[in-house]
Formats: C-alpha cells, sequence, structure tokens
C-alpha cells in the first residue's frame, strides 16, 4: 500500500477514535470494527478506490494501524454497504483479486476449525524454537534452524502449545430464489469465515456479504491445472432479517399501491389476479391470495411462538389444475420453492448432511423448506413421499423449526415457510359413498396440522364443460392468458409492500366476539344434538389467521367484522368438504384429526367388546367368522371388521393365534 495512501487510512481510523469504539466491543467478546463504505467514500475517494481495487494490502494495512492504536492483538478492520452486489452468477475472472459485495441463501455452514495464524517450531537437534506467520492453506516449516550453532534443514517439530490459532469456518451461499425466474438453476459460491465473525449465520438465512474474490487450486487434482476455483475471503457478513426483494419497490410503486388500495374493490382485484389462466376455482384462488399476504407470527412473553404462515392442502383428481396453482404461487411469491414430494427426499426437504470440499468432514445443507424461511414451499405430489420423509415435514408445519441430528450434527433450523402442497386421492378419484378424509394418502396427523384443505373434484357438466373448453381454446388461440386486474410482477409488489408496511392488529371488540361465537355455538350444537365434534382450536387459531391475512390484503391495519366473516366462510368449507361424516350427517372433526369418524370410533369399540365377548363364550381366541357374524346382526359391515382387527393387530391391541382366530392381547 502507498504511503500516501497509508497515512490517509491512519487519520480515517484516528478521527474515528477507534480505541475507544474497540475497547468497548472487546469488552462484548467482539475484535472488529465495522465501517460503512460510504464513510470511507465521503472522507476520501482514493482511499476507497484501493479498498476495492487492492483489499488484501488495503485490510493488512488496517489491521496493523487498528493494533498500533488500540494495542489490541488480532483486531479486525471490516467494511460493509458496498454500492451494488454483483450477482453470483455475474461473477467474472475480472473481480479475482476486488472487493466484491454479494447477496444470496446461506446453503451450508461448515463446522468451526481452529487454523494457524503462527506456526511455531521446535528444532529436533537442539531444541531452539523458530515462529513463522502462515500465508495459504498449506503449513509452511522454517527452511532452517534459527540456531547459528545448529542450522539444522528440515526434522522440526509443530509446538501445538506455543502455536496462535484462530477460528476458521467454510461456508456456502446459493443465488436466492426470488432472483431465479425462467426455470433457472442456481449458483453456488464458496466462502471462508474468520475470527468472530464464524457461526454468524445459519444454514437457510438471507446474508450479505462483502469480502475478497480469490482463486484457490483444487487440492484434490492430481496434476496442476490452469483452471481454478473461486472462493469468497468474507471480510463481513450481515444476516438480512428482512428480504432485499422489499428494496425493489420504488416510490412510484408505493405511491401506485396506495392508489390502487383507494378502490373499494382492491381485495377482490388481488383474488381476480390469482392464476388468470385457470378458470373457477374461485375459493382456492381467495385461500392462496390470502396464504400469499400471511400475518406475522406472535412471540410471547414465555418464548412461546404461534406462526402467522398459513398452509394449504389441495387434494384433486388428475386434470384439475393443482400443479399449476402450485408453480404460479412459487413464481409470484417473493420467496417461493416449488418442488416435487416424488422427487423430493426428507433431507431435499429439510436438511441433509454432506461433505464438506474445503474442510473435509460433514456439514449442513439446507434443504427447501429451509431456503424458502421467510415465503413460500409448494409441494405437488405431496403424497408421493416416504411415510420417513413425510414425518420430517411434520415439526416444520406446526413449530417451523427442523431439528436435525446427522452425522454427529445437532441443530434447529428455521422454516418460517408457508407450505401448498397437492396431492391425489388414494384410488386416483374419490368415492362419494366413502368419507373423503378416508381417502386420502396422508396420515391423520400430518393432515391435521393443514389450515385448509380443498377437494377438487372432475364431474361432468355440459354448462361448465363448455366454459371451461372453450377458455382453454382461447388459451391456445391467443396463447396468452387474459389480462388481470393486476398482473402477477405488480401483484408481487403489492405482498412486498403489505409484508413490509401492514401489521394487522386483532383488537375490534366486535371481531373477537364474533370468533368467539363462532367457535363456542358450533361446538354447543353438536352436543346438544349428540353430534361429533365439528372443530377444534386448531380450526380456531385458523380462523383467526386468515382473518389477519384479510385484514393485510386489503392494506389495513386493523381486522374487521367482514374480514372474520370470510375467514370464517372458508374454513367451514373446508371441514364441510373433508369432514363431512356419512353416517351422522354432520360435521366430524375427528376424521381430519385422526382419520376415524366418532360413529366409526363407536363401532371400533363394539368390534372389540364382540370380540372379548367370543372370547369368553370360547374359553380361548374368538373365532374371526363367529365376529362377522355378531358384527353384521349389529349392522357392522364385514369389510370394517376386518380394517379394525388388522388396525389393532398393528397397534398390538389384539393377536392371531391361528389364522382363523383373534385375541386380545391384553386381557
Amino acid at each position: 500500500m502507498e504511503q500516501k495512501l497509508r497515512e490517509k487510512l491512519e487519520d480515517f481510523l484516528h478521527r474515528r477514535e477507534v480505541s475507544k469504539e474497540l475497547k468497548r466491543l472487546v469488552a462484548s467478546g467482539h475484535k472488529s470494527l465495522v465501517v460503512e463504505f460510504e464513510e470511507l467514500t465521503e472522507f476520501d475517494k482514493d482511499l476507497a478506490s484501493s479498498l476495492l481495487d487492492s483489499p488484501s494490502d488495503f485490510l493488512d494495512a488496517a489491521d496493523l494501524i487498528l493494533g498500533g492504536i488500540t494495542k489490541i492483538p488480532d483486531v479486525r478492520f471490516r467494511v460493509k454497504g458496498l454500492d451494488k452486489s454483483v450477482e453470483l452468477r455475474q461473477i467474472r475472472a475480472v473481480h479475482v483479486g476486488k472487493f466484491i459485495q454479494v447477496e444470496g441463501v446461506m446453503r451450508r455452514a461448515g463446522q468451526v476449525k481452529p487454523e494457524v495464524k503462527v506456526a511455531v517450531f521446535k528444532c529436533r537437534r537442539c531444541n531452539e524454537e523458530t515462529s513463522i506467520e502462515q500465508v495459504g492453506e498449506f503449513l509452511v516449516d522454517p527452511p532452517i534452524c534459527n540456531n547459528p550453532n545448529c542450522g539444522a534443514r528440515g526434522r522440526f517439530d509443530l509446538v501445538i502449545e506455543k502455536t496462535i490459532f484462530r477460528d476458521w469456518q467454510s461456508l456456502q451461499v446459493e443465488e436466492h430464489p426470488a432472483k431465479l425466474r425462467g426455470g433457472r438453476m442456481p449458483r453456488r459460491f464458496d466462502g471462508i469465515l474468520r475470527d468472530d465473525y464464524v457461526d454468524k449465520a445459519v444454514p437457510g438465512n438471507h446474508v450479505l456479504i462483502t469480502g475478497t474474490l480469490k482463486v484457490l487450486q483444487d487440492k484434490f487434482q492430481k496434476e496442476k491445472k490452469t483452471v481454478f476455483r473461486n472462493l469468497l475471503f468474507v471480510n463481513h457478513l450481515d444476516v438480512l432479517q428482512k428480504g432485499v426483494e422489499e428494496a425493489e419497490l420504488t416510490e412510484d410503486d408505493e405511491k401506485k399501491i396506495k392508489e390502487l388500495a383507494k378502490d373499494p374493490w382492491f381485495a377482490r382485484n388481488i383474488v381476480k389476479s390469482i392464476a388468470p389462466a385457470i378458470l373457477g376455482h374461485d375459493n382456492i384462488k381467495e385461500a392462496v391470495a390470502l396464504q400469499l399476504f400471511g400475518c406475522s407470527p406472535i412471540e410471547l412473553a414465555d418464548g412461546t411462538r404461534i406462526r402467522g404462515d398459513t398452509h394449504i392442502l389441495l387434494t384433486g383428481e388428475p386434470g384439475t389444475a393443482k400443479s399449476q396453482i402450485l408453480k404460479w404461487m412459487a413464481n409470484v411469491s417473493p420467496r417461493g420453492i416449488y418442488t416435487s414430494g416424488m422427487k423430493s427426499t426428507g433431507a431435499g426437504l429439510t436438511a441433509a448432511a454432506v461433505k464438506d470440499e474445503l474442510a473435509g468432514g460433514w456439514t449442513l445443507e439446507a434443504g427447501a423448506l429451509v431456503i424458502a424461511d421467510g415465503g413460500l414451499a409448494s409441494i405437488d405430489e405431496f403424497e408421493k413421499m416416504n411415510k420417513e420423509d413425510s414425518a420430517a415435514v411434520l415439526e416444520s408445519l406446526e413449530q417451523q423449526t427442523i431439528s436435525i441430528a446427522k452425522a454427529g450434527i445437532i441443530a434447529t433450523l428455521n422454516t418460517r415457510t408457508a407450505v401448498l402442497a397437492a396431492t391425489n386421492p388414494k384410488w386416483g378419484r374419490f368415492d362419494n359413498n366413502k368419507p373423503i378424509a378416508q381417502q386420502l394418502v396422508l396420515d391423520p396427523v400430518l393432515l391435521s396440522r393443514f389450515d385448509l384443505i380443498f377437494i377438487l373434484k372432475d364431474k361432468p357438466s355440459p354448462d361448465q364443460d363448455r366454459s371451461i373448453a372453450e377458455h382453454v381454446v382461447q388459451l391456445h388461440a391467443q396463447q396468452k392468458a387474459p389480462k388481470p386486474p393486476v398482473d402477477s410482477e405488480f401483484l408481487r409488489k403489492i405482498v412486498i409492500y403489505a409484508r413490509k408496511n401492514v401489521n394487522p392488529k386483532f383488537d375490534d371488540k366486535d371481531a373477537q366476539k364474533q370468533v368467539v361465537n363462532f367457535f363456542v355455538d358450533w361446538r354447543k350444537a353438536a352436543v346438544q344434538q349428540d353430534l361429533p365434534i365439528p372443530t377444534t382450536i386448531r380450526q380456531l387459531e385458523a380462523i383467526i389467521r386468515l382473518s389477519k391475512s384479510y385484514a393485510r390484503l386489503r392494506l389495513s391495519n386493523s381486522v374487521s367484522v367482514e374480514d372474520v366473516s370470510r375467514a370464517i366462510k372458508l374454513v367451514k368449507e373446508s371441514l364441510e368438504e373433508i369432514g363431512f361424516d356419512i353416517e351422522k350427517q354432520a360435521v366430524d372433526v375427528d376424521l381430519i384429526m385422526t382419520g376415524m369418524s366418532s360413529s366409526q370410533r363407536e363401532k371400533a369399540q363394539q368390534v372389540l367388546d364382540i370380540i372379548k365377548t367370543v372370547e369368553q363364550e370360547y374359553g380361548g381366541a374368538a373365532p374371526v367368522k363367529v365376529v362377522k357374524e355378531r358384527a353384521n346382526a349389529s349392522g357392522i359391515r364385514e369389510g370394517f371388521v376386518d380394517m379394525i382387527i388388522d388396525k389393532e393387530k398393528n397397534r398390538g391391541t389384539l393377536f392371531a393365534p391361528s389364522p382363523e382366530t383373534v385375541a386380545l392381547a391384553v386381557k
């Protein structure tokens, strides 16, 4: 670094009174002085240019000057907030050796390891100790012993106790999903963190990084090649709590959004703008619009967190546009990811333990739900996942975290994302004579975590079929979707604006009273008429979440009675469709929660009682044939008896002493 620039840098640091500032930081456990790039530019443009063009010399000089001023060892000079970021896919050879700023999602964070900074070696012949500052990734031994009476070459031992180490961690950053359009593959980039900046971010965090771009030869290559790999030596790292997509909004955008919000049909126009290429499905479009806007989570004083994201499940027959809705939502959401359950493993959705190429050993790599943190994850063919993989998603849906214990790594990652999933019926199409909930492949435990479940049936209807056919023909003839009230790009900006500026409060007494009355009255009516329980606290919380989302959709900071009415309507429609007990002709929430209605549960208990009675009569195991005859006399079908016997065998309640008999495991 030139002497003139060095003097300017020294002058800049003296003016900052860094000695007092750093002593406060060191007392709090930090050893870094963070400076805004704008401060350097305002002080001297040549000094700022020197950092950008020759960052290694600049930062080494700054660290030495800081150490001299403060008398504190190992202090670091860090710079953040460059004028612009370089997109990961735009990094080229011209950036090598330069100071750059990149942005993305941390995909992987390696294990923190000690790196040798100053190595102390002992001569095996005379025990003379020699200190050598280490530069690069390979340990450099002394060429010759420092003792003039020895002068030995080679045969030195590293003195671990006297060697100076610093913390070192590898990381991998990936392009943010919001930046990808048109089916692009996300680019990844490796980097190195040192000292007090290790473990500052976890996989899934949205990060803004400044650092020096260097090149490294692949150490696994047997021959030295002319092609090197890029490596970013991180100088500063910021975890962005709010997405940079918010920065896309200009003053004109905000002005236009406020003007549109004055229209009394604003909310309806938003709903009409959802997936315009798909005709119909108005209730589903309304629900996914609310999912897009969402509501803020609630953090209670005791640390309990109540999620604000809405989870929606679309279950439909083939050709009902489920996948189209999912893909459209993933493209419009500020942080949207689309994946298919058939092609995703549990690790691909949550997190995977992978080999760290830079550091060796194992490290965690974030999956789709972790990367979509703060956004929306569209998962198609949700039922095609293995049972173990589905279970991995269960924690993510309710607790919105992923607890990992793989390859000796134990960690908890955030998955604060709304999930929009799609499944097919168990037998391809729905049977109107059986409860809908029992025709779903998903386990009831997983099913109960969804706030709204919609059934899409392909029913022949001359008028509707004509409308759909004409709509599809027009799509192909004109090669474009009908023009919606709000185009998808501007709708995305409205969502960003609403999430940033609108935080509806549930403070209207009439709205609160309406929710309470609905919940109490619906359950009370079921008790009075001896009907199944129609709803639980989970549905109550879903109504509150949807009500807040309606208010945010209207760009209002207060939930109204109308918002609550619409939310109740959506939840009731969902429950009546999937939780309807055909036998009792009433809504039974147990169909969703347990997979069995209260009437079926009563019959199941009857079957067990019959088995117990027959056992006592026969003085041993009960013949299955006799059990079925007794059950049939009570109006219970043989198929139901077989199902209960198989189910209870799996649970361990029943066992079969022989193929023709069954017995209770515990008398």
